[in-house]
């Protein structure tokens, strides 16, 4: 749940707008509180612009779906238990400083992907749509390309011009 919150953070959408409790049959007046709760809080915040938000929703997804994430949360437990391959032990606190950044990583990614496939072609069309620095757009672009997801397509006066594969 905690990353989950981080990636909705992440978008701008809010972890706020997540709420997940444990509730027994047995608890309907805890049920009862805990929904009246997660309406109120709703309330406040306000609908989600779904438009606005689309993007970045679908870069979320897209994160959470991906196979280093999925695979740095399934050895977690062995990795802050026993330490990693090399027997170096690792605290909760660090492990959770990488999931960060690579929740972040891969997050701004996915929304740099989907520009470049929405016709954002170059580096600064994709920072514009997307809301990250030049620097940070060009280097997640050699990744993206690394990993064949987007090419270089030419060169437009002098700008390198990219496109979703």
């Amino acid at each position: 749940m905690r990353m989950t919150r981080k990636l909705l953070e992440l978008a701008g959408i809010g972890a706020e707008r997540l709420h997940v409790e444990w509730v027994s049959s047995a608890e309907a007046q805890r049920f009862a509180d805990i929904a009246a709760a997660v309406v109120a809080s709703l309330k406040e915040q306000g609908p989600l612009d779904h438009e606005a938000a689309g993007m970045r929703l679908e870069a979320c997804e897209m994160t959470v779906n991906a196979e280093p994430l999925r695979w740095l949360v399934g050895k977690e437990v062995k990795i802050t238990s026993r330490g990693d391959v090399y027997g170096r032990p690792w605290s909760q606190d660090r492990y959770e400083s990488l999931m960060d950044a690579m929740l972040e990583r891969e997050y701004q990614k996915n929304l740099i992907y989907l520009a470049v496939q929405g016709g954002c072609t170059s580096v600064r069309a994709i920072s514009e749509r997307v809301g990250l620095g030049l620097k940070r757009v060009s280097y997640l672009l050699a990744d993206l390309e690394k990993t064949k997801r987007v090419e270089f397509k030419g060169m437009e006066q002098k700008k390198p011009l990219f496109g979703a594969l």
